[in-house]
């Protein structure tokens, strides 16, 4: 039996931790590391300001780098790194999330709704210039 990717979606959200727009606003500015996965193309079209560039196709294999880097000058271990990911509409950012808990890290949330309710909030954009 096949299995839609919104079912794929929605098994993935009910095991995963969301957070809200709001709640991705006061991480950005807290340390936590905010990443987005969506592709180059969406990336430099706007994202959060101070995001971490790192496509979900990619993702696995580089997060432990990015955290390793982050948590350098830190008390805070990389498996209790605070991580929220987010995508263009909170898919791909769950099902990232899914891996990474999967990877042990202990403290990894998707951001509901995604850049969509990021814009829909009408919160700010940074848009690479050149």
């Amino acid at each position: 039996m096949l299995v839609s990717p919104a079912d794929v979606v929605a098994k993935a959200k009910a095991t995963i931790k969301e957070c809200s727009v709001s709640d991705a606003r006061t991480c950005a500015s807290s340390g936590t590391l905010l990443i987005d996965i969506r592709e180059a193309a969406e990336y430099n079209r706007g994202h959060i300001e101070g995001a971490i560039f790192s496509p979900r196709g990619m993702l696995e294999f580089e997060i432990h780098g990015i955290v390793e880097r982050a948590c350098a000058d830190t008390d805070v271990s990389p498996e209790n790194a605070e991580i929220v990911l987010y995508c263009g509409t909170g898919g791909r950012s769950a099902l990232a999330a899914l891996a990474l808990d999967a990877m042990g890290y202990r403290n990894v949330r998707s951001m509901s709704g995604g850049l969509v309710a990021w814009a829909a909030a009408r919160l700010p954009l940074e848009v690479p210039t050149g």
